[in-house]
């Protein structure tokens, strides 16, 4: 009968045999643990560079507050953000065409909370429009008639919990959660701290185009530089206007410095093609002072478009034809005493 496995002793060379596989095999496992536990030469070298800020290694750098030092009675609550014009609708979302015609350049954001009050917070968002006449645009065109104006920076607002200001080529608001006496005087500090933080080289003036409009019937606060597609025109770029009372009525005289004579007429020619050809008004007259200005019929408004000099001007939606012709006449006037 056979002798069954189970029950066969190993010889002594055999056992010899098992103990130096099992050794090999335990030797080769430490030496896989323990190179595992290693890292590798060029790992070492990249950690090693990380840590040290080695130039190889791109290190997202971070953005610097919007002020510094911040007012005593505010603290940073975020970090500042920045949006380039291809990026600015992801933080004002509906409102970027106010600013990419007018030629923005940049935007900078920041939230701060009240020391004394952590659940109130302001926002401010800093605007690079590249000139001051241009912040000075979106810094008319934002503006409502309900404000109260402020001795901040070149121009400034507040419109409930807001500030609104101009400091060279930055149009900057500050927004806050309330508007408490505590929480304007917070945002009023952040806004001076930011001016006095941020060196300009021009700032905004543009006392100089406002006197061009006559005083008399003029809407205080109204006088506005719209930097693009005037009257829906997209040909009329960089016009001053201003509302003016009429009686009862209300009508918007503009004026726009062209490059010299034979440019505002070309200019004042586009106008008027545009009022008859686009908006279906017709033309119904043209005056002999000052010196060939068109009147157009509107349907239910008057307009009024001449040139004086380097200066396209006129009258936009009057109430009758008589008010056309006088307010044109009247701006006439007031540029020919102008430089």
């Amino acid at each position: 009968m056979a002798t069954p496995l189970s029950s066969r002793r190993p010889s002594a060379r055999e056992t010899a045999a098992a103990a130096c596989v099992c050794l090999v095999l335990a030797a080769a496992l430490a030496w896989l643990i323990r190179a595992q536990a290693q890292f590798s030469p060029a790992v070492t070298v990249a950690l090693a560079q990380a840590n040290s800020g080695s130039a190889s290694v791109p290190v997202r750098a971070a953005i610097p507050d919007l002020v510094s030092p911040w007012p005593e009675v505010l603290r940073p609550m975020s970090a500042a953000e920045t949006f380039s014009p291809a990026t600015l609708s992801d933080k004002i979302d509906g409102k970027a065409e106010v600013y990419l015609p007018a030629g923005v350049v940049g935007l900078r954001c920041q939230r701060a909370t009240l020391v004394s009050s952590p659940q109130t917070w302001l926002e401010m968002c800093a605007f690079d429009m590249g000139k001051p006449a241009a912040a000075y645009s979106v810094f008319s065109s934002q503006r409502r008639p309900d404000v109260t104006d402020m001795s901040l920076g070149d121009y400034a607002y507040r419109a409930g919990n807001e500030l609104a200001f101009v400091h060279g080529p930055f149009y900057v608001e500050v927004v806050a959660t309330d508007e408490a006496p505590a929480t304007i005087a917070a945002a009023t500090a952040l806004a001076r701290a930011y001016i006095a933080g941020t060196a300009v080289a021009a700032h905004a003036d543009v006392s100089t185009d406002q006197a061009l409009f006559p005083s008399e019937g003029l809407v205080a606060g109204s006088v506005t530089l719209v930097s693009s597609d005037v009257f829906g025109f997209d040909g009329l770029k960089d016009v001053f206007a201003a509302q003016f009372r009429d009686g009862a009525d209300e009508l918007t005289l503009f004026i726009a410095r062209r490059a010299g004579a034979a440019d505002a007429r070309g200019a004042a020619d586009a106008l008027v093609g545009f009022f008859v050809k686009d908006c279906g008004g017709r033309e119904i007259g043209r005056l002999q002072s000052p010196a060939g200005a068109a009147i157009i019929d509107s349907g239910g408004s008057f307009e009024g478009v001449f040139a004086a000099g380097a200066f396209l001007a006129g009258v936009h939606q009057a109430p009758s034809r008589e008010s056309a012709e006088r307010w044109v006449r009247r701006l006439s006037q007031n540029l020919s005493l102008k430089p």
